[in-house]
């Protein structure tokens, strides 16, 4: 099991190749769900297969870089409250992080999540919230 990690790159970061340093530097085995460059700033979702203090050390490492880093507890929030179980958002997963149980309603699957927010315009009452930093 891993965790997924928000990495926010200022202007002087971007000019660096500190994600290859910094995961080769590591026995991490590293997946990019989300990154978003330009030419003033970047951010990256990672998902991260390591111990957990070899995440920490990743995390560490990314800051002494000039990376703003951390880990992100969740990244997809679906609210029970006003969810309706319809379903819009299931076809849509490509993960199938999103899926009915048994009883017809739905569930998501936080550990599939890529982030990808296909799932968010599908839901007709808003019940799906996606954070990447």
């Amino acid at each position: 099991m891993g965790i997924k990690i928000s990495l926010k790159y200022s202007l002087e970061a971007l000019k660096k190749p500190i994600f290859a340093e910094v995961i080769r530097s590591t026995s991490a085995q590293v997946n990019i769900l989300y990154a978003s460059m330009d030419a003033t700033r970047g951010e990256i979702l990672a998902h991260v297969e390591a111990p957990p203090l070899e995440i920490d050390r990743i995390i560490q490492l990314f800051r002494e870089r000039g990376v703003d880093a951390k880990k992100l507890e969740r990244v997809a929030e679906l609210d029970r409250d006003i969810c309706m179980d319809c379903g819009a958002c299931i076809s849509l997963c490509p993960t199938e992080a999103l899926h009915f149980t048994r009883e017809y309603s739905v569930e998501l699957n936080e550990e599939k999540c890529v982030a990808c927010e296909a799932c968010v315009p599908a839901c007709p009452v808003k019940a799906i919230k996606v954070t990447k930093a």
